[in-house]
Parts: C-alpha cells; structure tokens; sequence
C-alpha cells in the first residue's frame, strides 16, 4: 500500500476549496488502485488541510494524477492554495486502541 500525503495552504476561499477537492476526489475514487482518501482540517489554522489518500501501489497513484482528468481538475485549485508539497509514503504499522 501507498499513502499520499499533502498538506494544502489554502489563501482563496475554504468554500472554493472543498468543492473543487471534492471533484477531485470523486475522479481519484474511479481509478484503478484508489483505496480511500481523508482530508484533515487543523483547528490551530483552520485554512491548512491535509490530505491522506490511500492507494494499493504507488504507480496506480503516478497514473492517476498524470492524468489529464485529474490535471483538468487540479487546474481550478490555482489561486486556492499555495504550491502543495505532496509525497508518498509506504506504511510501517499501525495502532488502534484495544476494544472496550
């Protein structure tokens, strides 16, 4: 499995923001390896958003977003954020709390 991680700086409108990532999102879940996608909004500095997406393997994400659906899409997010910083991550492990 591989994680992408990005944190977003938005300095457009929130509003403008989740819609246009949502679009995104709704292509991203289309394509072949797409396992799932979280976005994080921080409470210290509500217009910074990370977002975590999860794929089977790091090639389905490279052709995902080197497509021109995705590209078209991404293009509207100009002027919303400033430049993301993303990169993809492999999973070491994981914790959850016991069950109660």
């Amino acid at each position: 499995m591989a994680m992408l991680i990005n944190e977003l700086k938005v300095i457009g409108s929130t509003e403008d923001f989740e819609r246009i990532t949502a679009g995104i999102t709704e292509y991203m879940r289309e394509q072949p390896g797409y396992i799932g996608h979280k976005m994080l909004r921080s409470l210290r500095r509500p217009n910074v958003f990370v977002e975590i997406a999860e794929w089977e393997k790091p090639e389905d994400h490279v052709r995902a977003v080197t497509s021109e659906g995705f590209r078209s899409r991404v293009q509207a997010l100009a002027g919303v954020i400033e430049k993301p910083s993303p990169d993809l991550y492999e999973l070491l492990h994981d914790s959850a709390a016991p069950a109660a």
